[in-house]
């Protein structure tokens, strides 16, 4: 039975394995005869290590905290068309109440129909 020998390599060695690889100094091939690093590996620190892989993570928390942004600000939206409903409502009710034009749109005088208010 052949017993495989596991070996570790340290972050620096790594780092400038991927160096020499990125560098175009040597290939996949030429690094796995030199160094004894499998294929495997050797592309596995790439994309660990090497500059031209995109990080996913870091876009993904972007996006995540954005949805959120957004989904915040839909909720004061829908609160806010909420009040202006109910303030609607509230001014239209008075106006009716107190037969006058609360919200002054269509000139001062109080509403067709209703008696002016007496001076006390």
């Amino acid at each position: 039975m052949i017993e495989k020998k596991i070996r570790r390599y340290s972050d620096e060695f790594r780092r400038r394995v991927v160096s020499e690889l990125e560098g175009g100094k040597m290939s996949i091939i030429e690094c796995h005869r030199t160094y004894g690093v499998d294929k495997t590996s050797l592309r596995d620190w790439l994309r660990e290590y090497g500059r031209y892989q995109p990080k996913r993570s870091i876009v993904e928390v972007v996006m995540k905290d954005e949805r959120d942004k957004i989904a915040e600000l839909e909720k004061a939206l829908a609160e806010a068309h909420l009040k202006i409903r109910f303030y609607d409502e509230l001014i239209s009710i008075a106006s009716e109440e107190y037969k006058t034009d609360l919200k002054k749109t269509f000139g001062t005088g109080p509403l067709k129909g209703s008696k002016p208010k007496e001076s006390r």
